[in-house]
């Protein structure tokens, strides 16, 4: 049996805010939306990202299933590469995200890592890679 990785799902509370952030700040193109279902796939090179509007799950989710939702988690972070954290971090202050890391340097494992929240709270992670450093 072959299992092959696809996407990763949102399940959000706020969907048109959310769609607005990963589309008009992240900058991802929409490969495919559905405003009636309020679900949209993001093209984020060999994966997409998913958002979903959570009330909704329950059509797709048994409802004997117990769904909770923490604003502040950290179960799932997703994160992006760039090129330039500086920049990164400009872009995104530029519109209004406030970081909850800042940048930290981690050369034993080769990248800059730095964190903020999408606007449903789910965390994301920025990388810049670096070489890696062995002491």
């Amino acid at each position: 049996m072959d299992f092959h990785y696809i996407y990763t799902r949102l399940n959000v509370e706020n969907f048109p805010a959310c769609k607005a952030f990963y589309r008009d700040v992240l900058g991802l193109p929409v490969q495919f939306e559905d405003d009636m279902d309020e679900y949209v796939e993001f093209k984020t090179g060999g994966t997409r990202l998913s958002l979903f509007n959570r009330e909704k799950l329950t059509d797709y989710v048994s409802r004997s299933e117990p769904l909770s939702y923490d604003a502040h988690s950290a179960r799932v972070v997703i994160s992006f590469e760039v090129s330039n954290m500086d920049e990164a971090i400009a872009h995104l202050e530029k519109h209004g995200v406030e970081l909850v890391s800042q940048p930290t340097n981690f050369p034993d494992q080769g990248f800059v890592s730095a964190c903020f929240r999408d606007p449903d709270g789910n965390l994301v992670e920025l990388e810049q890679m670096t070489d890696v450093v062995i002491s």
